[in-house]
C-alpha cells in the first residue's frame, strides 16, 4: 500500500468521523446553483479531509464538491465529503465519503468509506480492489436478462426512454443512492449501473475501484470516461457492450 493510499484512507475516515457528528441532526440546508443541497457538515468535512492530506503532501491540489478546483492540474485529489447529502440530511444511511488521487493518465487511487457501517472500500491502480481488507471482484453474470441493474436519479438521464428500456430488459432493477449501486457492483452484488448525474468527485474513485475489481466504466455513450463531463455506465465488463448498445439504440 502506497503512502498516498494510506493517507487517503486515513483522510476518508477522519472526514467521515467528522460528518457523523452532524448526522441525523436538524441542520440548515442551503441549495447550490445546481439545486443540490449543502450543509455545514459537507463544508467542514471537506476541510478536515484537505487538512489531513496536506499534512503529508503540502503541495496537494484539490477538486472538491464544495470548494471546487481545476481538473487541468497534472495531479489532484478529488473529495466528496458526503456523497448522498439528501440521504444524510434525512437520516438515511446510504451516504459515504469519497476520495481519489488523479493524474494525467487517469485516477490511480480510489477510496469509498461508509462510516455508519465502518465499510472501507479502496483500490490502487494495479493492486486490486478491497473491502475491509478482503479482495473483491465483480460478478460473472453474462446475460442482461439475468442481471440486477442499479440506476441513478432519472431526472438527470437525458434520454429517459433509454433508462426505461434497460429497466424493462434487465432481470431486475433497483434505485438506491447512486454511489451505493456502484459500491454493490464492485462486490458482485449488482451487475450493471447507469447514471446521468455523477461529476468527477462522484466517479473518479470508482474508475479505479471498478476496474481493479474486474469491471468496466465509461460514459453513457460508450466513450472513455474522463475528468470533464457527467454520468457513467459501470458494469461487470461482461455486460458492458450490451448495456451501452441498449442505451444508445
Amino acid at each position: 500500500m502506497s503512502e498516498e493510499l494510506k493517507v487517503a484512507i486515513e483522510a476518508a475516515k477522519e472526514g467521515g468521523k467528522h460528518a457523523l457528528k452532524h448526522y441525523d441532526k436538524d441542520l440548515t440546508v442551503e441549495l447550490k446553483d445546481d439545486n443540490t443541497p449543502v450543509t455545514v457538515a459537507d463544508k467542514e468535512s471537506e476541510e478536515v479531509i484537505k487538512n489531513h492530506i496536506l499534512k503529508s503532501f503540502p503541495n496537494a491540489k484539490f477538486v472538491g464538491e464544495e470548494s471546487g478546483g481545476s481538473v487541468d492540474e497534472d495531479e489532484f485529489w478529488t473529495i466528496d465529503p458526503i456523497d448522498g447529502t439528501r440521504s444524510f440530511n434525512r437520516g438515511i444511511p446510504q451516504w459515504c465519503t469519497l476520495i481519489s488521487l488523479c493524474k494525467k493518465e487517469g485516477p490511480v487511487i480510489g477510496v469509498c468509506y461508509y462510516p455508519i457501517n465502518n465499510q472501507l472500500m479502496y483500490a490502487e491502480r494495479g493492486h486490486g480492489a478491497y473491502l475491509n481488507g478482503e479482495k473483491i471482484h465483480v460478478s460473472k453474470i453474462n446475460s442482461f436478462s439475468n442481471a440486477l441493474l442499479g440506476y441513478g436519479n432519472p431526472r438527470y438521464v437525458k434520454n429517459k426512454k433509454s433508462l426505461l428500456r434497460i429497466i424493462e430488459l434487465a432481470g431486475s432493477s433497483r434505485s438506491w443512492e447512486a454511489t451505493y449501486s456502484i459500491f454493490l457492483l464492485t462486490q458482485g452484488k449488482v451487475d450493471a449501473f447507469y447514471d446521468g448525474y455523477g461529476f468527477v468527485w462522484d466517479v473518479a474513485p470508482f474508475k479505479v475501484i471498478v476496474e481493479e475489481a474486474g469491471g468496466k466504466i465509461t460514459r453513457p455513450d460508450g466513450s472513455t470516461w474522463s475528468y470533464k463531463g457527467r454520468g457513467c455506465v459501470a458494469t461487470n465488463g461482461l455486460l458492458h457492450d450490451e448495456v451501452i448498445k441498449l442505451i444508445n439504440n
